[in-house]
């Protein structure tokens, strides 16, 4: 099976082993499973998790997955989220041991780049776990270098750390809108400051708004770019057919399932419907 389309057809059971917070109402989870079948996540991809064993609420929320590691027959899964509804709020109360079930690894990642080429990483908020998944790729595969970051949010007690373990050692910018760290302003205005001739590779996550600013300004400024779509997912392997996005053929496709990355040369400013 295609590195990029993995995926595990049953739900998998696993145990949090690890939840702490890393930023203002921003929390990073460890899922621990006892026995990992098929191949390693793809920078990029996505699980459905349960986080109710009822019917209320009935479905599973999406969440890109940030890390990988194998441990013996196992494997512990890493997720970054953000506190803003029920489901959320309902995690943020889970503890040590609790159980836990998803559907996973789903959808399409990340391309590689060439190799010994220039990638810039441009995360806005939540945007920033599935750019973790590919920075801690690139760092495995012995190419960090060739990496840097540049990553905004509204203020500093809501920006990840990252001098901290959680990320590599990457070239990083950041932003916030009331100037409490780093430039003031916000990621797209910063971006205007870093994007210099078509020699890079982009790869951008966070809130639609802000990836339809960032495919107008870096139009023909970039060798190839990649970009991983926002859309509210109610199955997440593209039954429902919920999470549709117009692409710049005018057929519209699956986030879930023909994404949630898609190449730049794919998408037209429609696709960046605010959700």
């Amino acid at each position: 099976m295609c590195q990029h389309e993995c995926v595990q057809s049953a739900l998998t059971e696993a145990v949090v082993s690890l939840h702490e917070p890393v930023a203002a109402g921003m929390w990073r989870m460890i899922l621990s499973i006892p026995l990992w079948v098929g191949s390693d996540p793809h920078p990029g991809q996505f699980l459905m998790l349960r986080v109710s064993t009822d019917s209320d609420p009935l479905l599973a929320r999406p969440f890109g997955i940030s890390g990988f590691t194998r441990k013996g027959e196992g494997a512990d899964l890493e997720i970054m989220y953000r506190v803003v509804g029920r489901g959320t709020r309902i995690m943020e109360n889970w503890r040590p041991e609790q159980k836990a079930a998803f559907l996973g690894p789903l959808g399409k990642g990340f391309s590689l780049p060439p190799e010994g080429s220039s990638s810039l990483l441009v995360a806005g908020g939540v945007g920033l776990p599935p750019l973790l998944a590919f920075a801690r790729n690139m760092e495995k595969l012995g190419r960090i270098g060739e990496l840097s970051l540049v990553y905004g949010e509204t203020s500093r007690d809501r920006l990840v750390d990252m001098g901290s373990k959680i990320f590599p050692d990457v070239e990083t910018a950041t932003c916030t809108e009331d100037g409490s760290c780093g430039t003031q302003g916000l990621v797209t205005e910063l971006l205007e400051t870093k994007v210099h001739g078509n020699g890079c590779h982009l790869f951008v996550c966070g809130p639609n708004p802000m990836m339809s600013v960032v495919f107008r300004q870096t139009a023909n400024r970039c060798q190839t770019a990649q970009y991983s779509l926002e859309a509210r997912m109610a199955c997440g392997f593209g039954v429902c057919s919920g999470c549709a996005a117009k692409m710049a053929s005018g057929d519209y496709v699956r986030v879930c399932r023909e994404g949630p990355v898609f190449d730049g040369s794919e998408l037209s400013q429609e696709s960046f419907g605010e959700i």
